[in-house]
């Protein structure tokens, strides 16, 4: 009965706290983020947040929607992406999550906005880019270091180009459609020279 009491008391201050982080970026944007205003308007001290989170970005990549958007944005098979049999549309897994974005927009755009602190760019950078590429690596072990060199430069290289059109996106408002951006994306990933070296 205790754990049970406890584990209820956990998930009521996760809740509190993922409600107050949904409630300040849409009052005042990321700027308006901090641990402070957050322990404020969840009604809880610090000591508590400090005890299920490590700082506000691991906050951020624990709610839901990030977690909902990892398992619909998985590690892209390119040679999968490459051979789909719609050549001219999208790569299904890229429109799925462009649609849970669209779906999300509140809180994906707050995320993705320009002035968001460098540290939680560079988080979602990883999420949303170099890790879905990062599959590239899987056959490191027999590359030579030219090759482990091109393939960390060519991860680093999609991993960018794809955070930089999630954010454009979000900055010009989405002007348009998920389907859309999500064609957009797979063409370029199609045509990108750097992965001529690896497909």
């Amino acid at each position: 009965m205790i754990e049970n009491s406890t584990d209820m008391r956990v998930i009521r201050s996760r809740t509190l706290m993922e409600n107050a982080l949904l409630s300040i970026l849409e009052e005042e944007g990321i700027k308006g983020l901090t641990v402070k205003n957050l322990c404020e308007k969840a009604g809880i001290n610090r000591g508590t947040f400090y005890l299920h989170y490590k700082d506000i970005f691991h906050l951020i990549e624990e709610t839901a929607f990030i977690q909902g958007l990892l398992s619909v944005f998985e590690p892209i098979h390119i040679q999968e992406l490459m051979h789909h049999p719609d050549q001219q549309g999208a790569y299904p897994p890229i429109t799925r999550a462009f649609q849970y974005m669209h779906k999300h927009a509140s809180f994906f755009r707050a995320l993705f906005h320009s002035g968001a602190p460098a540290e939680l760019r560079e988080r979602l950078q990883y999420l949303v880019g170099t890790r879905l590429y990062e599959n590239l690596k899987r056959d490191q072990s027999t590359m030579n270091n030219e090759s482990r060199l091109f393939t960390d430069y060519a991860i680093a290289y999609l991993g960018n180009a794809q955070f930089g059109i999630i954010q454009h996106w979000f900055m010009t408002d989405r002007a348009i459609p998920p389907e859309d951006i999500a064609r957009m994306l797979t063409v370029y990933i199609r045509n990108t020279p750097c992965l001529d070296h690896k497909v």
